[in-house]
């Protein structure tokens, strides 16, 4: 293995240069290894009949102080939130489903049994319970926000540092399956003057007493299951690294400080990724981005802490300006195939492309079946929702684009099969929106997203290959949107009609 990797190394540093390598080790940019500081879980879905189970793991030999937050599906909206201090090699584990508010609405809710230590304090068994259920909030908070948009959304973790404190360290270790003593988290975060230790404080850098900075080496895992159906999709969160050089801890409770750490207030401000020359070349870009307005207090809503001044170097690596995946609607033989998409906006709430406005996507000249057929697309102006027409195609006219109005945003494909049952979707989301793909039964599709780029927030960048290009604001490498998603499909397997496939595609990327 040492000497595969070393191999791997020399072949890297031919291409960009050790300058180019060591540069983009300094850069913010998705780990292909599946590890990081920061995992970005695209969705979870506790719709009636639903479950979404995630898993996080510490892979290191440190104690780690780490935040993870649920937003809601409308408007990214933090719906929960809290920190989870994780023994080296610790895993915690947790399942999102339906529950009751207390009144009488049915909202997202967090479940776990795990022991390992959080602030606050979920299912410690110290108290007798060892099962801890926190209903979502935001529907009762946030304007224009339902129960039904807590169901639904997508899940942040982000490594506020490496604990140091050694009453902390040694407090959150596990004997015989539970932590020894995880009041001493408490003690830590309470002053002296009010008995406590003392030892933590909110900040960033040296301001987060009793916490160095992060070093990654965090992943995970998710799966959606349909209870009803018997399926299941598994689906690995991003992993994004050198987010940050510095600790920020932070308490979930503190009115002015719960959206802290977010994905715009990592303090590294350069971003890499791999692209291609005009010849056809490997190409590592290295962009140095400008620090904006912090999108969270100029939102209008009292109710919104600061959040960052810093999104654009995450929003460059998760920049798309086309998303492709396959679609499975297949209806013979009993395979009853259904499709549904999740396009998910995690930098929207940041700024990115206009927040306060919605993302027009096209699939314009972008469905094809197994054998290169290609939908036909007819704009049509009278349409309301191009997403959306009748079923067919032919001589139906439907629009080729729409409006992604959602940060998280569920399309379900349909087919004008007569066979195809489009009496039910997928992920029987409440806020789905439908594309037709005509007769076709199964495929690939393409989304894409023109006219929007990164450009207002570039600065300079470098590239790093044998013949390095030059790169202004209106690159191709800064045109798209940062989204992130998978396709879900699902059917029978044909020779038991009693079992039930599913799978989650993340997305491929194509770029200009």
């Amino acid at each position: 293995m040492f000497k595969k990797n070393k191999v791997a190394i020399s072949v890297v540093t031919g291409i960009l240069g050790l300058a180019g390598v060591m540069t983009s080790a300094q850069a913010v940019h998705v780990n292909q290894d599946g590890t990081g500081q920061v995992l970005l879980f695209p969705y979870y879905n506790a719709n009636d009949g639903y479950v979404t189970n995630v898993n996080l793991v510490n892979s290191t030999d440190q104690t780690k102080a780490v935040k993870i937050r649920f937003r809601e599906g409308k408007s990214s909206n933090d719906v929960l939130d809290f920190n989870i201090y994780m023994s080296p090699e610790d895993i915690w584990t947790g399942s999102v489903k339906a529950g009751d508010d207390g009144k009488g609405n049915m909202v997202g809710t967090l479940s776990t049994s795990d022991r390992t230590c959080t602030l606050p304090a979920l299912a410690s068994c110290a108290d007798g319970k060892c099962q801890a259920e926190v209903p979502f909030t935001g529907h009762n908070l946030y304007k224009g926000v339902t129960a039904a948009d807590t169901r639904e959304g997508y899940i942040e973790v982000i490594e506020m540092g490496v604990v140091e404190d050694t009453a902390v360290k040694a407090g959150v270790l596990h004997k015989n399956g539970a932590p020894t003593d995880c009041k001493t988290i408490e003690a830590a975060w309470t002053p002296s003057t009010s008995g406590g230790k003392g030892t933590f404080s909110q900040g960033a850098g040296t301001a987060a007493a009793g916490v160095s900075a992060p070093t990654g080496g965090l992943f995970g895992s998710s799966a959606i299951v349909n209870v009803g159906k018997g399926s299941a999709y598994a689906l690995d969160p991003v992993a994004i690294d050198n987010y940050t050089t510095q600790a920020q801890h932070y308490l979930s409770h503190d009115p002015d400080n719960f959206l802290l750490p977010s994905l715009a207030s990592g303090n590294v401000a350069s971003s890499s990724v791999m692209t291609k020359t005009s010849t056809g070349e490997n190409e590592m870009v290295v962009t140095q981005w400008t620090a904006q307005k912090d999108a969270c207090l100029e939102d209008k809503d009292e109710l919104t802490p600061q959040c960052g001044t810093n999104p654009y170097p995450i929003a460059h690596v998760l920049l798309a300006p086309h998303l492709m995946n396959e679609y499975f609607l297949d209806p013979t033989d009993g395979y009853d195939g259904h499709t549904d998409w999740v396009v998910t906006f995690p930098m929207k709430k940041h700024g990115i492309n206009a927040a306060t406005t919605d993302v027009v996507a096209t699939f314009e000249n972008g469905i094809f079946d197994r054998e290169e057929g290609r939908a036909g697309w007819v704009a049509s102006s009278g349409t309301s929702f191009g997403f959306s027409p009748p079923i067919g195609m032919g001589n139906v006219k439907v629009d080729d684009s729409s409006l992604l109005n959602r940060e998280v945003n569920v399309i379900s494909f349909k087919s004008s099969d007569p066979s195809y049952d489009a009496s039910r979707t997928l992920l029987s989301s409440d806020s789905k929106q439908s594309v037709s793909v005509g007769a076709f039964v199964s495929g690939w599709a393409r989304l894409s997203f023109p006219g929007y780029s990164l450009s207002s927030g570039f600065q300079s960048a470098q590239g790093y290959s044998a013949k390095p290009s030059t790169y202004t604001a209106d690159s191709n490498v800064y045109k798209g949107v940062p989204a992130t998603g998978a396709a879900f499909l699902e059917g029978n397997v044909s020779a038991n009609p009693n079992a039930r496939f599913g799978d989650a595609l993340p997305y491929k990327v194509q770029r200009d």
